[in-house]
């Protein structure tokens, strides 16, 4: 073989994905007049002639307000698999019902009736042209009810093809004004060796016109060409039969069903040699045996047994043949097959992105290459696979059937198979990828198959390369005939008159214009001396539209279209984006058509400035600059709104607390009772009594919320019962409440407090036992109690009247005077009572309790009858605010179980006081809230309930049953909603990107920051958990405090985002207390930015927005189908029109959904939120955040989107999209066929945004038709959202995305040293992403988007970590907090008793 020098491979460049010039010329000729598409492969035909069926089917919706008959849309093609290609494609594209129509669902049977219900349920049937011409021949339609036909690879309308016979037959004699509109696809209008005999031919037959493409640089850009290369292989060898043939056809010669078998491996052999000729028995008799087997039933006749039977013995004996290894030997294998091997093995060092087709003209020689493959050793790097047509019914004929060939071409697709080997069937038509490499094995017969298997090789420095027989003149002829003909084709093609040939692009205008004319066009911005002229204009209008916001789906550029004027010189129209302010700008008359354009986007500068689209510079308005993305740092080095940044700050004394100047001289003659009574039957819980207290103020105490209190996590109310008529109380008995508040103050904490009587705050007082709670409440407070614990230090235990301890503090002088509750008298235990025997107690290991005593305490016995005293030892002040379980006293070695009376004294406090008053630091605790709370509620007029806004300013690190995590999501998401709207109304101008950053500049947690701070909000916050050790009363002081004691209990450190998320989580209680009224009222309250809005029809009034549609535009959309899947009857229809104009649409005075996306983004985070928060009110913050995750993201959302049907009625120019869309709806049919469309089925699927955002879009336009009224949102929320969340988003089936799962679990471990850093790049089509951990690189993965990349990089690191526990601890060098256990354990060493 002569060398043949092959470059490297390289990887597919990126595709441009944008609606071309010349589609949009082509689709623009093909509204008027009947078109023949000439374009080269891979250029775009399908989109057009998409996008021409919507336009003719909106057409026919008006018409049909007109006239009774209905008209459809045929679109035919040439081959069997095309139909259900063609049908997926515009199904997905379309709001039409469309159905595909093949031989194999018994058409020939169907009668009138069942092709009339067709005709009349469907807009757009797509089938093979010989089915429709058997429907007009049998009289099932008239072409009078057609409105398009579209013919595919049209160049075969020539002689007998179904093609043209249903031109002749049919369309030849239909009446003029009843015929349906032509659109023909080819990529080559020939199909003989005349180029310009068949190209006129071709228009003739199908009365239509060729188009195609004059700037041949344009569609370059688009289509690439290969190389081309001949390589010739010597003519095969003479040779003789095989020994496996002679035996079979020995065996079989006579039996007629294996003549076409024989003739196929004896032509094998010719071709191929006798390796492969032995090799195609196999797949002959497969086939034969599964014709042979789909007709055999016990009751068919013998004959047709006897051919099974012989079938399976000539199977048998292929099955029991020894082949041979294939060698790359002259005997073994043709010279051919030898050269194809030769050519492919130049390929082994570029395997990366091997993408070929091999090319031959018979089935069985595509089925034995594919075998042969895989048995060469240095073809390891080829995985190929088959696709053959259907075949004939003839035995010995392989068949592959329309569900292998789509098999097949997914896997190819895929690069599951990198080598096709392909009959014609994969010249045309057939959705297959573009090459690097094709084949042609076996030479070509006509000038269409050399163009058609040519354009398969599309991609960028691909080879097409031509296997030649050496010393064949005839195929050496046929291949010069080729290329003169493609060349007189394509010079024909040129000399088409002008309007024939579609100017690709207009931008180069080579005119020979005068450049002077641009004196005097200027204009000038005097505040910055920024000028505006001619010459600029251009490239401006240019990097304006480069800077608005788009997506993978469009290239945002301005369209200039110039005319030449009747009366002489030029006019320029210039079409802007449709999500720029102004769309459409016309030019003066101008002298020529450089100068034209000019002045076209001059004026069209001039008014994006008047819009203040550009500003003072003229440059776009970019609203994101620099300084708000980077960190910055305030004078403390700290970055504002940061969880990170940490500050000090004054805490707030609640008023009620403050005692006037005037008034801290003297005793009050009134005062305001308070109860504090818990909901406890009988006054008991756990065995113990509990008594009712009283504080007593000098203020009126408002009314607060009841507090929870936990008894080592077990929840008990405690009612807080103001009464606001006074009491006199003579000053002698004040005192006596005022020394009995001291004292059990100093008791309960071991801590000797000071303050003055007449300074005093508050005051405690008990009441009797089971004291009813009415209006003489005062007759009730327990003065025998109070008087005798402010005049007794101590009492001894009276053992006649032992009783009384029931109710009793005792002290126990023997150990240490340690304080214990009386829990039982024991009168069947005395001192000299034996130990109880199975008990963990002191007194274990002695006789009885008095030797114990003289044992350990020297102390003898007096009384020996006395009974003993169960008791349980008094535990420190605990923190009953919090709900999770604290620890249980420790039990030290000396702790009592059991105490002698005798050796005890009584403490003066009576235990069911004793008891209550240890609950008071943590009573107060949560009073110093709920008065912050009201004043904070009074100070801004807050509409909210007092309970929500208490959870709204109460921290995590409070440590308390409630915290703002859950209302901060709520109202985060409010805030999101609130401002959106504004932006919305009063922003008409700015497009999605500024919308965009103005919010964020709004409700980011730095503008947050600075308001809650100018507020003083963090006066109210509670951010500390209960402490017993820093606790005091209001206004008394402790004889140890000392000056970072007293700091302690009037400041507390906070982090910015924390006032960031109070902001937002009193936002959710205001939401929570009063809906959306309130909320705003809240939101205004907060100075979050709302200048123009105090309520909420402020909204819908201030509406700035003016309808930008033109009326004609609503042809577009089958606007009832649209209303009916939104349940939503519209106002102002052509919102419709404008949420669902996507912005590639081109020269479209439609603007695009982009703003109305804005809107409703915001719209539906909102809704799923409230959804989330009204179905789980217990959930956790973090699986709140999880579900909502999971409820809103483009995956969900296009799945909504396909399920609703939505994605039908896009409107957009786009062939890319229509691509992805099409493949996302089939994948997911795929999935419902399988019923594997359970859970989040489409968190893996590549959805294409504009899906998503559609359904956002139209969100947004039923909020703003309803004229903002969150009911209607309500309503299309229930519809859309509602049941694909409840069937497929709970906790059951939640799948936490792997960066987050990561990041949380790293946030847990300590550890904040990662990094995940993204490489795109345009040049390559993979995407990849690399996570550091202490700057070390962990994890590297790539996928066709970033997106995709990031996840199977940090699954790989979670990977990591489920196989090695500890994987992280072996990279991560960050010392991890440990969380203490003593948390609520408050029995440390014993204090000394300073009671």
């Amino acid at each position: 073989m002569k060398a043949v020098e092959i470059p490297a491979l390289p990887e597919v460049a990126r595709q441009d994905l944008i609606a071309r010039s010349y589609q949009i010329e082509l689709f623009e000729k093909a509204k008027k007049d009947n078109v023949i598409a000439v374009l080269d492969t891979g250029s775009g035909k399908t989109f057009i002639a998409v996008m021409l069926i919507k336009e003719v089917a909106a057409e026919e919706r008006l018409l049909r307000m007109q006239r009774r008959e209905t008209k459809l849309t045929f679109f035919l093609v040439n081959l069997v698999p095309l139909v259900f290609q063609q049908a997926s494609v515009i199904k997905a594209n379309c709001d039409l019902k469309v159905r595909h129509v093949c031989g194999e669902m018994g058409v020939d049977l169907w009668s009138e009736k069942e092709w009339r219900n067709n005709f009349e349920n469907y807009d757009v049937l797509v089938m093979t042209a010989q089915i429709f011409l058997n429907i007009l021949r049998h009289g099932f339609i008239s072409l009078s009810q057609v409105n398009l036909l579209v013919f595919d690879e049209c160049h075969h309308t020539s002689k007998k093809h179904p093609y043209n016979l249903i031109m002749r037959e049919f369309y030849d004699r239909c009446p003029e004004e009843s015929k349906p509109k032509i659109f023909g696809m080819t990529a080559s209008p020939v199909n003989t060796r005349s180029a310009l005999h068949s190209a006129s031919h071709l228009e003739h037959n199908l009365n239509a016109r060729v188009f195609t493409a004059s700037d041949i640089a344009e569609v370059c850009k688009y289509v690439s060409r290969p190389d081309e290369i001949a390589i010739k292989y010597d003519s095969p060898l003479p040779y003789p039969s095989t020994e496996l043939y002679s035996k079979l056809r020995e065996e079989y010669f006579d039996v007629e069903k294996f003549s076409r078998a024989l003739t196929s491996a004896s032509q094998a052999l010719k071709d191929l040699g006798p390796w492969c000729s032995d090799r195609v028995w196999k797949y002959i008799l497969d086939e034969l045996h599964e014709k042979l087997e789909g007709k055999l039933n016990p009751e068919l006749c013998a004959e047709s047994q006897e051919e099974d039977r012989l079938v399976r013995k000539a199977m048998e004996i292929v099955d029991n043949w020894n082949f041979q290894p294939p060698t790359c030997d002259p005997k073994v294998l043709s010279p051919k097959v030898i050269q194809l091997i030769n050519i492919l093995k130049c390929f082994k060092d570029h395997t990366d992105n091997f993408c070929g087709i091999v090319f031959v003209e018979r089935r069985h020689t595509a089925n034995v290459l594919h075998l042969l493959m895989n048995e060469i050793d240095e073809l390891h790097f080829i995985r190929s696979g088959v696709l053959v047509g259907h075949g004939s019914h003839e035995e010995g004929d392989l068949q592959m059937k329309f569900k292998e060939q789509n098999k097949t071409i997914s896997a190819f697709r895929d690069g599951k198979i990198n080598l096709l080997i392909a009959t014609n069937v994969a010249e045309e038509g057939l959705d297959i990828q573009p090459c690097n490499v094709v084949i042609r094995f076996d030479f070509f017969n006509t000038l269409r198959a050399y163009i058609q298997s040519r354009g398969r090789a599309r991609r960028k420095d691909s080879k097409y390369i031509v296997m030649v027989e050496y010393n064949n003149l005839k195929e050496y002829g046929l291949l010069r005939e080729m290329k003169q003909a493609e060349k007189d084709m394509k010079d024909w093609c040129q000399m088409l008159p002008e309007d024939r040939k579609l100017l690709g692009n207009d931008d180069d205008d080579s005119d020979d214009d005068d450049e002077d004319d641009d004196d005097g066009h200027y204009y000038l911005i005097s505040s910055t001396g920024a000028l505006l002229s001619y010459e600029s204009a251009i490239s401006l209008i240019y990097y304006y539209c480069s800077k608005l916001p788009g997506d993978n789906f469009c290239i945002l550029r301005p369209d200039f279209k110039i005319e030449r004027e009747n009366g002489g010189g030029f006019t320029c129209r210039l079409s802007l984006p449709n999500n720029a302010p102004i769309r459409l700008v016309s030019s003066e008359v101008s002298t020529s058509r450089s100068n034209a354009k000019k002045a076209a986007a001059f004026k069209a500068c001039l008014q994006l400035y008047e819009k203040k689209a550009l500003n003072d510079h003229l440059l776009p308005e970019i609203e994101w600059i620099e300084e708000d993305h980077e960190m910055k740092k305030d004078e403390y080095g700290l970055v504002e709104g940061a969880r990170k940044s940490k500050r000090e700050y004054e805490l707030k004394t609640p008023d009620l607390w403050n005692i006037d100047e005037e008034d801290m001289s003297s005793i009050p003659d009134k005062i305001y009772v308070t109860i504090l009574k818990l909901e406890l039957e009988d006054e008991k819980y756990d065995g113990q009594y509990y008594r009712t207290m009283c504080l007593l103020t000098r203020k009126q105490f408002p009314d607060v919320s009841p507090i929870t209190l936990y008894f080592h996590g077990v929840a008990k109310v405690m009612n807080v019962i103001p009464h606001s008529v006074p009491i006199s109380i003579e000053s002698e008995k004040l005192e006596i409440i005022f020394k009995f508040t001291l004292r059990t103050f100093t008791s309960i904490t071991n801590k000797e407090f000071e303050c003055e009587f007449e300074k005093f705050t508050y005051l405690v007082a008990p009441l009797v036992r089971n004291a009813p709670i009415n209006e003489n409440y005062f007759d009730y407070f327990d003065w025998e109690g109070m008087k005798k614990a402010v005049t007794e230090k101590q009492l001894p235990i009276d053992l006649d009247n032992i009783s009384d301890l029931e109710d009793a503090v005792i002290i126990d002088y023997s150990d240490n005077l340690r304080r214990y509750f009386v829990q039982t008298i024991c009168y069947d235990l005395n001192p000299l009572s034996p130990i109880p025997e199975g008990m963990s107690i002191r007194e274990a290991g002695c006789q009885n309790f008095a030797e114990f005593y003289k044992r350990h305490f020297d102390l003898e016995l007096q009384i020996p009858d006395q009974p003993l005293l169960r008791v349980r030892k008094i535990s420190k002040v605990m923190n009953f605010l919090q709900p999770v379980p604290g620890s249980l006293p420790i039990m030290k070695g000396r702790t009592a179980t059991y105490v002698v009376p005798e050796f005890c004294k009584q403490y003066p406090i009576r235990a069911s006081v004793f008891r209550s008053a240890l609950m008071l630091p943590a009573i107060f605790k949560r009073l110093d809230s709920q008065l912050l709370a009201l004043e904070l509620k009074t100070r801004f007029d807050i509409p909210m309930r007092d309970d929500l806004l208490l959870e709204a300013i109460t921290t995590p690190s409070a440590n308390m049953e409630m915290n703002y995590e859950r209302l901060e999501t709520l109202g985060d998401s409010f805030l999101k909603f609130c401002v959106t709207n504004r932006l919305y109304v009063m922003l008409p101008d700015k497009h999605e990107g500024q919308l965009h950053c103005q919010r964020i500049r709004i409700i980011c947690n730095r503008q947050l920051y600075r308001g809650a701070k100018k507020l003083h909000l963090y006066e109210y916050i509670t951010s500390s958990p209960f402490n017993r050790r820093a606790w005091r009363p209001a206004n008394m002081l402790a004889n140890i405090d000392d000056a970072d004691i007293l700091k302690q209990n009037k400041v507390h450190e906070l982090a910015d985002k924390t006032l960031a998320d109070v902001v937002e989580a009193m936002l959710g209680a205001a939401y929570m207390s009063g809906q959306v009224d309130a909320a705003l009222k809240c939101a205004i309250a907060l100075d979050i930015q709302m200048e123009g809005i105090e309520k909420w029809d402020d909204f819908h009034i201030n509406n700035k927005n003016k309808p930008r549609v033109n009326a004609k535009a609503l042809g577009q959309v089958n606007i009832e189908r649209v209303e009916e899947i939104c349940g939503h009857t519209f106002k102002n229809k052509i919102l419709i029109v404008e949420a669902l104009t996507h912005a590639s649409l081109p020269n479209s005075a439609t603007p695009c959904y982009q703003r109305l996306e804005f809107l409703g983004d915001a719209v539906l985070d909102f809704m799923t939120v409230k959804y989330l928060f009204e179905k789980f009110p217990d959930g956790a913050p973090g699986i709140m955040t999880d579900l909502k995750d999971a409820a809103v993201n483009n995956q969900v959302l296009g799945a909504i989107c396909e399920r609703i049907g939505l994605h039908k009625h896009i409107i957009h120019f786009s062939n890319k999209l229509m691509g992805g869309i099409t493949e996302f709806v089939n994948i997911v049919n795929e999935l419902r066929e399988k019923n594997e469309a359970v859970g989040e089925y489409w968190s893996d699927l590549d959805v294409p945004k504009v899906m998503s955002d559609v359904v956002e879009s139209m969100m947004g336009a039923i909020f703003v038709d309803s004229e903002f009224d969150p009911a209607a949102l309500q309503k299309v929320f229930d519809i859309w959202i509602k049941p694909i969340l409840t069937e497929h988003v709970t906790p059951e089936t939640l799948k936490v995305h792997p960066v987050k799962k990561l990041t949380e679990f790293m946030q847990k471990e300590g550890c904040s040293e990662i990094l995940l850093r993204n490489h795109t790049s345009e040049e390559s089509d993979v995407q990849k992403c690399t996570i550091f951990i202490h700057e070390k690189p962990v994890a590297h993965a790539g996928s066709s988007n970033i997106r995709a990349a990031r996840k199977l990089a940090a699954q790989q690191i979670l990977d990591k970590i489920d196989n090695d526990p500890k994987y992280l601890e072996k990279i991560c060098t960050c010392s991890t907090l440990t969380r203490s256990d003593s948390l609520f354990n408050d029995d440390e060493d014993d204090e000394v008793l300073l009671d």
